[in-house]
């Protein structure tokens, strides 16, 4: 059975679509973000909320949106890749957080299985702990599980400059017009004139700086992030143009625009961005 996510994502959902209860004590204070804080002291240090207001406001009373986003796409990933890890017993399960300590030792989650699921009225594993591995928790997994991967080709991770970029203009300004800058929202033919321009702009920012094309991951495929810097004077972008290669037309095709927590959440799972302009 491929389940939907890692935990429960929203109030409503279908218990057999999630793999993991994740417990927290709740009359001692804690919330459901209890067992994410764990994991982000045990790890190397990270900043995983937003920092602009519209992105905090989209998150209220999160600590973690970053982190909890990050393991549920690296879960799912790893269910696609077959690396979740089960005992002999098939009692209890492991997968690798694609995380580590400040010591360099990887991370992993482990769960035991849930017997209060037959009833359906919860999910088929509880988690137990977030444990390096040092930890004796880990003795029913032999050998211990990999990480996730994304890249088979290294070409996908630099942008290619022989290429131009065409942008799907029509289906980001139909579909999602919401994401633009206020200001553009409801002109299209400014919002057009002012998209391109930015592009046009893209490749000597490439050419002088390639890493700011930050690679993401989208339904199967690596992708490019580039800045879009449509109404800021001081350079920080507004969105993230997401491009995928076409080696028959040799150009980068503009699939969307992404707003910039959007864009960090595909990009994190590959690696944590540099915060060349990826800053949300």
């Amino acid at each position: 059975m491929a389940y939907q996510s890692l935990n429960k994502r929203y109030r409503e959902q279908d218990p057999r679509e999630v793999f993991a209860h994740f417990p927290y004590n709740g009359p001692a204070g804690e919330t459901w973000e209890a067992p994410f804080e764990r994991l982000a002291r045990i790890a190397k240090d990270e900043d995983w909320s937003f920092h602009r207001q519209e992105f905090k406001n989209q998150y209220i009373n999160q600590d973690f949106p970053i982190l909890t986003n990050y393991l549920n796409y690296t879960f799912l990933r790893l269910q696609e890749e077959d690396k979740i890890q089960f005992s002999e017993e098939g009692d209890k399960a492991c997968f690798n957080t694609g995380l580590q300590t400040p010591r360099g030792k990887d991370i992993f989650a482990t769960f035991f299985k849930n017997n209060e699921a037959v009833d359906r009225e919860q999910p088929d594993w509880t988690l137990y702990a977030f444990v390096d591995s040092y930890s004796d928790k880990l003795e029913p997994f032999h050998p211990l599980p990999n990480i996730a991967t994304y890249i088979e080709d290294v070409n996908d991770l630099v942008f290619n400059l022989e290429y131009d970029i065409e942008p799907n203009l029509d289906h980001f300004l139909q579909h999602n017009e919401d994401r633009l800058p206020e200001v553009l929202q409801g002109n299209i033919r400014m919002a057009e004139n002012v998209i391109n321009g930015a592009i046009q702009e893209l490749k000597g920012l490439i050419r002088r700086n390639y890493k700011i094309a930050i690679p993401h991951w989208y339904e199967g495929n690596i992708q490019l992030l580039l800045p879009m810097v449509l109404t800021n004077d001081d350079g920080i972008a507004d969105l993230a143009l997401v491009v995928e290669r076409d080696d028959v037309r040799k150009i980068y095709r503009g699939k969307t625009m992404l707003t910039m927590d959007m864009a960090y959440v595909d990009a994190r799972l590959i690696t944590k961005p540099a915060d060349e302009w990826l800053n949300p």
